[in-house]
């Protein structure tokens, strides 16, 4: 195999238990990532990676990739024990509160590290529309050079002195928090201490930037709404019944 779709899934969630088991459409919101992830033209196999056999149990039900990794700090964490165990070149880290992600993005993704031997690492970016999501601290902010690398990521408004009404004018974007690295790359990332900004941004991405590995930073135009809590699921059944 030489690209492989990680979805880390954990049922304990402070904001939203059981997430990745809450109803959609009749499906389990996992069941719709997996099956989108799939679909994507760059992956040549799935897996669901969790420590909780509720979700291991849905997963083998609905037919899909399922393995156990035990208790883990972060999602990027369980997506590294899954591929430790693999024989492949890129992982992707398909998050699991995505159910509107599109196959296609994912081959956006990946198809600069398929393409570049170079590339270590990708994700997204989106361009921010709106003042409040210029202004708020969970939409995580990020600038690029002009090879398309990222400077920075940031939760605070960045650049910071663009006129809330003119944010159509300059490049401000948001982070989609979809990664596909080098599976070596990842496991070297998983060993590495948390870096000063990591720890001050809350941002493990800046733990990449730090030690000197470029993020390469692709532009989507198609909209995601990640699933944090209940209300936000409700917006996503909205907009699939509408599609």
């Amino acid at each position: 195999m030489q690209s492989v779709g990680i979805i880390p899934a954990r049922y304990a969630s402070s904001r939203f238990e059981g997430k990745p088991l809450a109803n959609l459409l009749g499906k389990p919101m996992v069941q719709h990532v997996y099956e989108s992830a799939c679909r994507s033209e760059t992956l040549d196999a799935v897996i669901v990676a969790t420590d909780d056999e509720r979700i291991y149990d849905v997963v083998t039900q609905f037919g899909g990739n399922v393995e156990m990794t035990g208790a883990c700090e972060t999602g990027t964490e369980r997506v590294a024990v899954v591929a430790e165990r693999l024989k492949c070149d890129i992982v992707a880290n398909i998050q699991g509160d995505e159910p509107l992600l599109k196959p296609a993005q994912i081959d956006l993704m990946l198809r600069p590290l398929l393409d570049n031997r170079e590339v270590q690492v990708c994700t997204l970016k989106q361009r921010v529309k709106t003042a409040i999501d210029y202004r708020d601290i969970n939409v995580v902010k990020v600038v690029t050079d002009l090879q398309g690398n990222a400077l920075y990521f940031s939760r605070a408004s960045m650049p910071g002195k663009v006129p809330e009404s003119e944010l159509h004018k300059f490049p401000v974007y948001r982070h989609v928090g979809l990664y596909a690295y080098r599976r070596e790359q990842l496991l070297a990332f998983t060993g590495w201490a948390s870096t000063p900004y990591e720890l001050a941004e809350g941002l493990e991405q800046l733990r990449f930037l730090e030690n000197g590995v470029p993020i390469h930073v692709v532009e989507t135009d198609t909209p995601l709404i990640g699933v944090d809590v209940p209300a936000d699921l409700e917006r996503v059944k909205q907009i699939l019944e509408a599609s």
